[in-house]
């Protein structure tokens, strides 16, 4: 059976797809778990690895990863004395030991410093969403990335906004590496018009799917959409249907560029799943961004100090970024006053 995966995974990676990936059955199901918001794991997201290692992209609060020191930005060296340098995501995942209960050795890298911690697998709860209200009565709804029960969590906090007479909404998808077609289209239907076409994905062999909002209503505010250069995949989607329609002002920096769709392929007789890029998606305007990304109205950098925070808990009094989106508002205000006198 080792022999059979690791012949999977051989072939897998020779493909001329840098998002091909193989899973066992039992790879599979675990994916789908953690999609849906509870695992067991440390509690981290990663960026696939370059000649130094893997990039910390969030840890999750309370997560093992973060009670053994660990932050946004570390960059992952080693996982059991294993170098992750030029590794595929697939391959970093195996060097994790296969018993949950004995503790990984992580090595990172901070600030030219490598440390290495002792962490423990425990459960996980992904909260993909959280909200809070701003000076200036302003909504802000970090969404971290389109899977398990993102679209119910972001029309509850939208609920919530709007009960406290919330207009104006910031909904930041920096740090959002994607996630799931329907759940973003589910995001998505509560911003676009009801018909109007959210995406439109082609297939190699020339089919395409478009993809029309069934909204029945839309939110009743003014939007800023908050990206960065790991704003990925889903996120771009939906950014790019906002973007096009005039419906939000975006405001960050370039986005990642990830145009593109993987599927997965149930293989016979229970030998596993391969997923491979099958798709490329456009925007409403018929705008592929695989490479490209998409700039924001309004480019804003982040303070090279500030390159490593984390966005769950919101900080107008450094953050630029978000200062620029807040700063939006009060142009429309003004505007909107210009033109009734």
């Amino acid at each position: 059976d080792k022999l059979k995966d690791a012949a999977m995974r051989g072939m897998i990676s020779q493909l001329d797809d840098p998002y091909a990936q193989y899973f066992t059955e039992d790879e599979y199901q675990k994916l789908l778990s953690d999609n849906a918001g509870d695992y067991v794991g440390i509690g981290i997201t990663i960026q696939t690895p370059d000649e130094t290692g893997a990039e910390v992209l969030s840890v999750y609060s309370g997560a093992p990863a973060e009670q053994a020191g660990i932050q946004k930005g570390d960059i992952i060296t080693k996982i059991n004395g294993k170098a992750t340098a030029g590794k595929s995501l697939s391959e970093v995942v195996k060097f994790f030991s296969e018993d949950v209960n004995v503790p990984d050795e992580l090595t990172y890298l901070r600030a030219g410093v490598e440390t290495t911690v002792s962490v423990k697998r425990a459960e996980i709860h992904i909260v993909r969403v959280n909200a809070t209200v701003l000076s200036g009565n302003i909504g802000y709804l970090h969404i971290t990335e389109f899977n398990g029960s993102v679209a119910s969590d972001f029309q509850n906090a939208i609920d919530k906004l709007q009960q406290q007479g919330v207009k104006d909404l910031i909904i930041d998808l920096r740090d959002n590496p994607g996630g799931g077609l329907t759940e973003v289209l589910n995001v998505a239907y509560t911003m676009i018009p009801k018909g109007k076409v959210i995406v439109s994905i082609r297939s190699n062999n020339g089919d395409e799917d478009v993809y029309k909002s069934k909204g029945d209503t839309q939110i009743d505010m003014r939007i800023v959409v908050l990206v960065n250069g790991h704003s990925a995949s889903a996120s771009e989607l939906l950014t790019g249907a906002l973007k096009d329609y005039g419906i939000a002002t975006i405001v960050g920096t370039q986005t990642y560029g990830k145009g593109i769709v993987q599927s997965y392929f149930h293989l016979s007789n229970g030998n596993g799943w391969a997923k491979m890029t099958t798709d490329a998606y456009y925007t409403p305007n018929g705008v592929c961004i695989q490479g490209i990304g998409i700039t924001p109205d309004i480019v804003v950098e982040l303070p090279e100090e500030l390159k490593d925070m984390t966005f769950d808990t919101p900080d107008p009094a450094k953050d630029t970024q978000l200062q620029a989106a807040i700063a939006v508002f009060s142009q429309q205000a003004k505007s909107a006053e210009t033109a009734r006198r």
